[in-house]
């Protein structure tokens, strides 16, 4: 039997969407994206915050959304001080929202004592490698817990973080759901993919940070560079930390000189790039998804992935294992991968048909039915304790909204 329901209104905190555009944001956008296009009696006020603009500006909303801006300062972009600011935020937003729903779109804007909220949890590396996350790790290990305890439903992108989430934060199976995220790239028409491509170059796409091993692929390309006729192509965004990696990996000069950095890509550069790589490298110590990996299958591209975390989940039979920590295996892997015709072929095939099970499409429908089944089956929280403070929160909330027009 139901329980009294929620309104029928959804407040979506989506204020991690940067104007770098990558990670989390990635997820937030398009999920957003495909909720204005689908049928439902719900509406949606959706907190944005000013800095992703040029990333809203191609979204047609219906009329049962609302977008309310806030300050560039709350975005991602500002690093710790950027998620600092969201977390006060999202508890403000949920507190003044009090009567209804509250989606938020990662694990960094948790709101406290809110039992009407619904979460997603994109990974939980913190606690995995607390030496790379010094900051982050006390907010896993503590915050996010007791904020967990409350929420009515938690989403995360894999079976493996499921597995993890409820090991670590003791929640019962039946409030995590797996929604595996989609690809961007679902969206070239496959039979343009080129025929003949220009095998010159291999391709590394994403973060430049510890976590993505970036040190070991730099190492292993150093292994064989002067056997092969291919520059090592790394799309990320931070240069300074890459040149670090490539100081720190004492790379030989034939190597260094085969580098070629990019950064500030539209999404059809990015995806030309991975429809002419020779193949796709991608040796990350951890991930919750993995995303860049999938999307360079719906290319055609070969993919070489690490054989841990949530990779082999997601990427099936249509990657080329090794191990991280391994550089004579990444190395002889990358060159099995160039010289293997029959492994290349197999490779791409499987790998576009695999990228075919990751559309953004059925993701943010499976979104919809776990916020139509807890705003089903949830109660109003008890008005009396949300008054007496709601005028604070007001004034709160509203102070940022007035400087965001400003």
């Amino acid at each position: 039997m139901k329980k009294n329901s929620l309104s029928n209104t959804v407040i979506v905190n989506a204020t991690n969407i940067g104007y770098k555009y990558h990670g989390i944001g990635v997820y937030s956008l398009n999920i957003l994206k495909e909720l204005t296009q689908l049928q439902t009696d719900l509406n949606f006020i959706v907190y944005l915050n000013k800095s992703c603009k040029p990333h809203i500006k191609g979204i047609n909303f219906p009329d049962n959304f609302i977008i309310k801006w806030v300050p560039a300062f709350l975005s991602p972009d500002r690093n710790f001080k950027g998620h600092i600011l969201r977390l006060i935020f999202s508890n403000l937003i949920s507190l003044k929202h009090w009567k209804h729903l509250q989606f938020n779109t990662s694990q960094s804007e948790i709101s406290f004592f809110r039992k009407n909220q619904v979460v997603t949890i994109h990974d939980v590396i913190p606690l995995l490698f607390p030496q790379y996350h010094k900051k982050q790790y006390y907010y896993f290990k503590i915050i996010l817990k007791y904020g967990l305890k409350y929420a009515r439903f938690v989403l995360t992108p894999s079976a493996h973080s499921k597995e993890l989430i409820q090991k670590i934060y003791n929640l019962p199976e039946s409030r995590i759901k797996v929604i595996h995220n989609g690809a961007n790239t679902l969206k070239l028409n496959l039979e343009k993919l080129d025929c003949v491509k220009e095998e010159n170059f291999i391709l590394y796409l994403g973060r430049i940070n510890r976590m993505k091993n970036i040190q070991a692929m730099l190492k292993s390309f150093d292994l064989i560079s002067s056997k092969i006729n291919h520059k090592l192509v790394i799309v990320g965004n931070n240069e300074k930390e890459l040149q670090k990696e490539i100081n720190a990996a004492g790379l030989k000069k034939i190597s260094r000189n085969k580098i070629v950095f990019k950064k500030n890509l539209t999404e059809e550069e990015k995806c030309a790039l991975m429809k002419n790589a020779s193949l796709f490298l991608f040796v990350s110590l951890y991930e919750g998804f993995g995303l860049p990996p999938v999307e360079a299958m719906a290319c055609g591209c070969p993919v070489i992935a690490s054989n841990n975390s949530s990779l082999p989940e997601v990427c099936g039979d249509a990657a080329y294992y090794v191990d991280a920590e391994n550089h004579s295996e990444i190395a002889n892997g990358i060159l099995e991968v160039l010289n293997n015709d029959e492994l290349r072929n197999r490779l791409v095939n499987n790998g576009i048909n695999r990228s075919l099970l990751f559309n953004w499409s059925f993701s943010a429908k499976d979104h919809l039915r776990v916020i139509e089944h807890v705003i089903s089956y949830s109660q109003f929280p008890a008005e009396e304790k949300i008054q007496r403070i709601l005028p604070l929160i007001e004034s709160g909330v509203n102070s940022i909204s007035l400087e965001a027009s400003n």
